[in-house]
């Protein structure tokens, strides 16, 4: 069964259009305001739904598929069956929980995302992840903050997922964010796409905000099912084509957080410490536990405690040693070592 998704309207009047071919927009999981975590000053992020990567500790499942999903909120649902009636697939059962509740279980394997069961609950238990939305309208929502970019030194970052899936959106939507206001545009990706993806959004991207999430090939492949030569190669291609490169660091309990992690990262990073803008090592958190549930997943890192910032700042410290620049934890608006808050305040 296939199911069309309506174009959704932010309710932001669409005053610049372009007579440009139109492009095959992605779904949008999120449009994020007053962002201070994704590139200098205030920011709008711009979250893109489908990622070719499968992170077990990803933050943001619900960005990891292309196609539309839905959230169940087992505190809402009276247990009415409607959905169950509505869905045509037989993903949906009524079941009984541990406190003797009707609630209702979801195979996602047999979701035909058709959003019947969302347009079927009376009580808001369901709900639709992902929105078809036009180009204009999206570039109008973007547009809307563009007071608080220029006073602020901000802009818009596109997210996801990984957005290099998109790559022509994306030169469209940047193209027309420059043309129409000069927007700084970054990009936050896992750098995991061919490089002419990448070369294509040289002229509009301002900064290029890369993961490095371990320095062992292996790992990366058969854990998160990506290619490390790949990334590191198109870390050096940015590089050597001028382009202002900052990258994260996503620290994991047992996956790369060990001494030897250490090492590599700093080696690596230290050795093109000159050539980029700056390293941000961000500790692992539990805080998209939630929607894993929400989703019908498994989480893996289920009971892992959340990573303190003071077991980072050997890490910190040592990549400052290195010569690298603005080496926080967190984030550009996060925290380090005392000689890089006081870089910060400076």
């Amino acid at each position: 069964m296939t199911c069309s998704l309506p174009t959704v309207d932010l309710g932001v009047p669409s005053t610049r259009t372009t007579t440009r071919p139109p492009v095959r927009t992605p779904l949008v999981t999120e449009i994020q305001r007053f962002s201070l975590q994704d590139g200098p000053g205030i920011r709008t992020t711009i979250y893109l739904k489908g990622c070719p990567l499968r992170c077990p500790w990803c933050h943001n499942p619900e960005t990891a598929r292309r196609s539309q999903e839905v959230y169940y909120y087992a505190s809402k649902c009276t247990g009415c069956g409607r959905c169950v009636k509505a869905c045509r697939s037989g993903a949906l059962e009524i079941a009984k929980a541990d406190n003797g509740r009707s609630i209702v279980t979801s195979d996602p394997s047999k979701c035909a995302s058709c959003m019947r069961c969302v347009a079927a609950c009376p009580s808001g238990a369901r709900e639709a992840v992902g929105a078809a939305v036009s180009m204009d309208s999206i570039v109008s929502e973007l547009l809307a903050d563009e007071i608080f970019f220029k006073s602020s030194g901000g802009g818009v970052t596109i997210s996801g997922g990984e957005p290099l899936l998109y790559a022509d959106f994306i030169v469209e939507l940047a193209r027309r964010l420059k043309s129409e206001a000069n927007i700084h545009i970054a990009i936050e990706t896992s750098g995991f796409a061919r490089w002419d993806a990448l070369e294509k959004l040289l002229p509009y991207v301002d900064l290029f905000i890369v993961d490095i999430k371990t320095m062992s090939a292996e790992k990366y492949r058969n854990v998160i099912g990506g290619s490390l030569p790949t990334v590191l190669s198109n870390i050096d291609g940015l590089i050597a084509s001028g382009a202002t490169v900052r990258i994260h660091l996503p620290i994991v309990p047992g996956f790369n957080d060990s001494d030897a992690d250490a090492t590599a990262y700093v080696d690596h990073l230290g050795a093109r410490a000159d050539k980029l803008a700056g390293v941000d090592v961000l500790p692992f958190h539990s805080f998209g536990a939630g929607k894993y549930a929400q989703l019908s997943r498994e989480y893996a890192f289920k009971g892992v405690e959340d990573l303190g910032h003071g077991k980072l700042l050997p890490l910190v410290k040592a990549l400052e040693e290195s010569g690298l620049r603005q080496v926080t934890i967190g984030g550009i608006a996060g925290i380090g070592s005392p000689q890089v808050n006081e870089q910060a305040v400076a």
